[in-house]
């Protein structure tokens, strides 16, 4: 498989279902890993393609976590950049976002879900157009304010910088949008790049709204509390 071309990909990938995680193409996402049967996905997709697809758990995963809880139809699929090994067997990992995916057959034969999968390609823009940049600039300016108001750390795969593409911009607003995950997964189920950045830039300008309400608030709170 080439690592640059996600569309070589053999079309069987492991999927690891996490909890409130959402994962977009061209972000970066850290994970430890240390249940048995992930660790046994790690180190069978090192051995291979180095692929695995992250997809959000449903509603009542709790219920069947130890078994095959449901996850969503539509995920994203990452190659493996950094692997640390850790005590018994354990890893940390650095995922790259390569392309959205949906899974579409369950192959029971491992430990982990094996699945086959269908690339979902993003819908096509033209950089240089007009719209397209001045889109991409103030998105990128309202997700660095809200980046700067959160004081959100670093390792969460920001893209802040306005030579990213358009897809790249877009995506890293989405992930990092501090909502209810069922949110970020209809944005990220959203086949129409430009309607995804609509959506996003909407989200994310009444987040940025809230935020700057809330601390002004309490900073008058904290300048009447002075003056008492």
């Amino acid at each position: 498989m080439s690592n640059a071309d996600p569309t070589s990909v053999s079309g069987n990938v492991p999927v690891f279902p996490l909890p409130g995680v959402v994962f977009f193409p061209h972000t970066v996402l850290p994970l430890y890993i240390f249940e048995s049967r992930y660790k046994a996905m790690v180190r069978d997709a090192m051995e291979g393609e180095k692929i695995i697809a992250i997809s959000l758990l449903k509603d009542g995963w709790e219920e069947d976590y130890a078994g095959n809880p449901a996850f969503h139809e539509v995920g994203t699929m990452g190659r493996i950049e950094d692997l640390e090994p850790l005590a018994d067997g354990q890893f940390h990992i650095r995922l790259t976002g390569l392309q959205r995916v949906r899974f579409e057959g369950l192959i029971k034969d491992r430990p982990y879900q094996l699945v086959q999968v269908r690339p979902l390609p993003e819908t096509p823009v033209d950089e240089s157009a007009s719209r397209i940049v001045s889109a991409k600039l103030d998105l990128l300016a309202s997700h660095g304010c809200l980046v700067r108001e959160l004081m959100v750390p670093e390792g969460l795969g920001l893209v802040l910088d306005d030579r990213v593409p358009f897809e790249a911009a877009v995506n890293s607003a989405c992930a990092n949008l501090p909502v209810d995950p069922a949110v970020r997964q209809g944005l990220l189920e959203e086949d129409d790049l430009l309607l995804r950045h609509r959506r996003a830039a909407d989200v994310l300008d009444a987040v940025l709204k809230r935020v700057l309400s809330l601390k002004a608030s309490r900073s008058r709170e904290e300048g009447g509390s002075d003056l008492n």
